[in-house]
């Protein structure tokens, strides 16, 4: 139960969506999960929202992948007030039909919209319940919606069998009797060898959110700090300083120091990684999402083999170790410290660095032994 979507969905609806920006971790955790537990991994969405339009639209059930698996996407309206609930009525309905007793039911995170259907096919089917807890953004939530993911890990509880968790804090708050594992993200190893870097260029790379929380206000006021030459920044992703960062792309100063690409698909991600030899992580470490969320990009970023700069946010220090560099404060000096000294001395950099850890816990073999390990009660 997942509303992750790729460009495969994305091709089917004429209209800008909402961008999903955790496709890549979830790509490779499904992949994961069918070599752990033998089984084929089916997913059921609920069609994402129009990024635009405000008039409403019926929107037809359609059947198609993401990445390698099969995807059903719910019928649904697509409008103000009757979107929500006549969403929970389609999705639940649609999960009584795909579902099959002895079934594996993975849930993404506390949604009010799976934990409804959730009960229901505890009712009328004999299956097992798994919650992959990406994040615990409705802890932290000040909005209305608040109240409904409050509502559904309240009920969603009682329903589990075992819990995936991305980040040390959340596997706190599941019973104590609950067999979890902790998931935080993927080293996987792209089937190329990386292009040879640039002499005399070090190129960074930002990707995810554009957001205050994870940091992008710190990376573009960390920019004047920065060396005259010598390097150059691409940004990828979607969110509120989106604006902002086009802004600075367009500007005189930066034109040819800073390239924002946007939403990019996955495609164009992986090339762009083998272009880059810097992952930035700039998320805070004193905002509360760093409390209940992991930035799993940070993986992405060492998959392709870049060098990862690094906030100390979300305990990314505890999980991988030698594996970054770190930066100690939410500032734009701090970050530009540790840009600077990949600007000045890349390969220096890299000799002080050690993947061994975090390359045998979360490569995708090592994290395949875990869960067929956890999730050998199940079959």
């Amino acid at each position: 139960m997942s509303n992750v979507h790729d460009e495969n969905y994305e091709a089917l609806r004429d209209e800008a969506m909402e961008p999903c920006l955790s496709s890549a971790k979830r790509r490779d955790l499904y992949q994961c999960l069918e070599l752990a537990t033998g089984r084929q991994v089916v997913l059921l969405s609920a069609p994402p929202r129009a990024k635009a339009r405000r008039s409403g639209r019926w929107l037809p059930p359609v059947q198609t992948r993401f990445s390698k698996h099969t995807q059903y996407v719910c019928r649904n309206w697509d409008g103000p007030k009757l979107r929500v609930p006549l969403g929970w009525f389609f999705y639940t309905h649609q999960a009584l039909r795909q579902v099959r007793p002895g079934d594996v039911v993975v849930i993404d995170n506390y949604e009010f919209i799976y934990v409804v259907a959730a009960w229901c096919l505890r009712l009328f089917r004999r299956v097992h319940f798994v919650l992959e807890y990406e994040d615990g953004k409705h802890l932290i939530d000040r909005s209305w919606s608040r109240v409904l993911s409050g509502l559904a890990e309240l009920l969603g509880r009682p329903l589990l069998h075992a819990a995936l968790t991305a980040h040390p804090a959340l596997g706190h708050r599941l019973p104590s009797s609950l067999p979890r594992e902790m998931v935080p993200g993927f080293i996987v190893k792209p089937a190329e060898a990386r292009p040879p870097s640039r002499p005399g260029l070090t190129r960074f790379l930002y990707s995810g959110s554009l957001d205050t929380s994870r940091g992008i206000d710190l990376l573009l006021a960390a920019l004047p700090l920065l060396p005259e030459a010598g390097w150059h920044l691409h940004v990828t992703g979607s969110g509120p300083l989106e604006a902002e960062v086009l802004r600075f792309a367009k500007s005189p100063v930066w034109i040819r120091k800073l390239t924002f690409h946007g939403y990019v698909s996955s495609g164009a991600a992986q090339k762009l990684l083998f272009e880059c030899d810097v992952g930035l992580n700039c998320q805070k470490a004193g905002d509360p999402i760093s409390g209940v969320t992991f930035p799993s990009k940070i993986f992405t970023y060492l998959s392709a083999s870049l060098v990862v700069l690094s906030s100390r946010a979300s305990e990314v220090d505890t999980i991988c170790g030698p594996a970054c560099v770190y930066f100690d404060q939410d500032t734009p000096e701090a970050l530009a410290t540790v840009m600077i000294r990949a600007v000045q001395d890349l390969p220096g950099l890299r000799t002080h660095l050690d993947f061994r850890a975090v390359e045998t816990t979360y490569s995708l073999e090592g994290t395949t032994a875990r869960l067929n390990k956890l999730l050998a009660f199940l079959s």
